[in-house]
């Protein structure tokens, strides 16, 4: 009986305070966007995109109400460091500057910065001849090299006493016979002044013919790409490449505060689309930014191919971010990742990465 009454008691104490919390208002969000595709995108009157998705099913999970506010990014930050809007959700890079003055929900991907230039078109044969000095090029040749003179020296050894009209006399003759006819073969030529007879020559020579028509391809391909018009005069695919040149970047964003932290000048834009079309105006030699906008932006409207994009540097991990000491914080993280841990967010990626060709850049292996 004593305890009987000891349990009504508490229970009767606790329900107002779950009577509260029942009752109690449905939050309402003011939700910050900057507009970066494929992470956030505006078609006709809606959002979507891959954060917004992701926003949107964390929400919704807690039962909660939002509204959307579109702005550039250093508007963005700011509004979202002084309490003016609750989240932004964009591809934001957690950064230890960001973290002093505002909080963090978990990662969802992880990216890096890439490098945008203008293809610089192949002119002339001296242009042709610089790239032909690839380092690729050059380990494929020596390796056909040192192929061809090894199946030529064996067939010498296999023909030299039975085929002395073609590969006998003295081993030096012999040798450099064996070397030509292994050239002849792998180039198609067919003189036909030198052929095996023994049923082991033959069978080096079945051999040889199946391998060397592997490797002439993957040599012409090399040479077909070091000459194709469009190639990149200058590689750029690393800090160390970006000295002296004109570079650009997203005004605040992560990619301007870590080149201006390694004494580069970078030109402020907007979008990676104005920082794009600056490059095809000559305005600037390069622009840097997240890798998934760039290529997103290049297969949208870059139909000649003027645009080339190198590198994956910088690694960095994007999530949404809060004012600092934020209620919301703790549940947001909690809804997010339940949606990263559903087959709903493999879905999603597969969504916005594999039809567009970017899957492999969205990558969630970051994710905390």
């Amino acid at each position: 009986m004593i305890r009987f009454m000891i349990a009504l008691i508490l229970a009767l104490v606790a329900w107002p305070v779950h009577a509260e919390d029942d009752n109690a208002p449905i939050p309402h969000l003011k939700v910050g966007v900057f507009l970066e595709p494929p992470f956030t995108i505006q078609s006709a009157k809606e959002l979507n995109g891959i954060s917004i998705e992701l926003w949107e099913m964390a929400a919704n999970k807690l039962g909660w109400k939002w509204s959307y506010e579109i702005m550039d990014l250093p508007d963005l930050l700011e509004r979202v460091t002084t309490g003016e809007i609750d989240i932004a959700v964009a591809p934001l890079a957690r950064t230890s500057d960001r973290e002093k003055v505002m909080d963090f929900t978990p990662s969802y991907l992880q990216s890096g910065l890439a490098i945008a230039s203008e293809r610089e078109p192949v002119h002339t044969l001296l242009d042709v001849i610089s790239h032909v000095g690839d380092r690729a090029f050059i380990q494929l040749t020596f390796s056909l090299l040192v192929i061809t003179i090894f199946f030529g020296l064996i067939m010498w050894w296999a023909e030299r006493k039975t085929n002395k009209d073609h590969f006998g006399g003295q081993m030096v003759h012999g040798f450099g016979s064996g070397v030509w006819w292994s050239m002849v073969t792998m180039s198609t030529v067919g003189y036909g002044d030198k052929a095996p007879r023994t049923g082991l020559g033959r069978f080096l020579a079945l051999v040889w013919i199946f391998i060397s028509i592997v490797l002439l391809a993957a040599f012409t391909g090399t040479i077909a790409s070091s000459m194709t018009v469009g190639r990149m005069g200058q590689n750029m695919s690393q800090l160390s490449d970006l000295h002296g040149k004109r570079i650009g970047a997203i005004d605040k964003s992560d990619a301007q505060t870590w080149l201006e932290s390694h004494s580069l000048q970078v030109v402020p834009y907007k979008s990676v689309n104005e920082g794009l079309n600056a490059i095809l105006d000559a305005k600037i030699e390069a622009f840097v930014s997240d890798r998934s906008p760039i290529l997103w932006e290049v297969a949208q409207w870059d139909k000649g191919n003027e645009i080339v994009t190198e590198g994956n540097i910088h690694p960095q991990r994007l999530s949404f971010a809060l004012p600092t000491g934020s209620k919301y914080k703790e549940a947001i993280g909690v809804a997010m990742l339940g949606v990263l841990e559903s087959r709903t967010w493999d879905y999603i990626r597969a969504q916005y990465g594999e039809q567009k060709g970017l899957l492999g850049q969205l990558d969630t292996s970051g994710s905390e």
